[in-house]
Formats: C-alpha cells, sequence, structure tokens
C-alpha cells in the first residue's frame, strides 16, 4: 500500500500550495477584472452607474473558477492512484466458472 505515496504527496503539496495562495491571488484576479470593467465602463457610453449585477457575477465566476480548478487538478492527480481494471480473458471467466 505504499506505492501511492509519492503520490498522494504530491496531491498533498499541490492541493497546500494552492489553497495558500488563494487569499493573494482571488483578491488581485478581482481587482484587475474590476479595473478592467471599469475601463471599459468609462471608455463606452454606457450609463454612469456601474451594474451590481455584473460586478457580483464577476466576483462569483472567479471563485468558482478557482474552485473548479483545485477540483480538477486533485482529479487528474489522483487518477494516477487508482489502479486499472485488468481486462480478464474468456478464457479465465469459463475456468473460474463466472
Amino acid at each position: 500500500m505504499r506505492e501511492n505515496r509519492g503520490i498522494a504527496i504530491g496531491i498533498a503539496v499541490v492541493a497546500f500550495l494552492f489553497l495558500a495562495s488563494l487569499p493573494f491571488v482571488i483578491p488581485t484576479t478581482i481587482w484587475f477584472a474590476l479595473t478592467i470593467y471599469a475601463i471599459v465602463k468609462g471608455a463606452g457610453s454606457a450609463p454612469q452607474q456601474p451594474d451590481a449585477a455584473a460586478v457580483v457575477l464577476t466576483i462569483v465566476g472567479i471563485v468558482s473558477f478557482f474552485t473548479i480548478a483545485i477540483a480538477v487538478a486533485i482529479t487528474l492527480l489522483g487518477r494516477a492512484m487508482t489502479p486499472r481494471r485488468r481486462r480478464r480473458d474468456r478464457g479465465e471467466l469459463a475456468a473460474a466458472g463466472v
């Protein structure tokens, strides 16, 4: 059962580093997105007040993106720990009485 120890440690390290970086990455990403939104809003002929729904959806989208990213990363790394199914030969099944 120790053959997956390296992969498990790798998953733990990736998860730890990703989760430790989130307090810095999420606010920075939100700031960039809202800055771009403000530039586009100021350059265009849109109404002067920002759309509250657009701001909330931007924040929800950014947080959802990072949540899905960690789930996909752990899934892809953890896939190596799952043993592959072996294909059984028909002769083996007949010999086993199945």
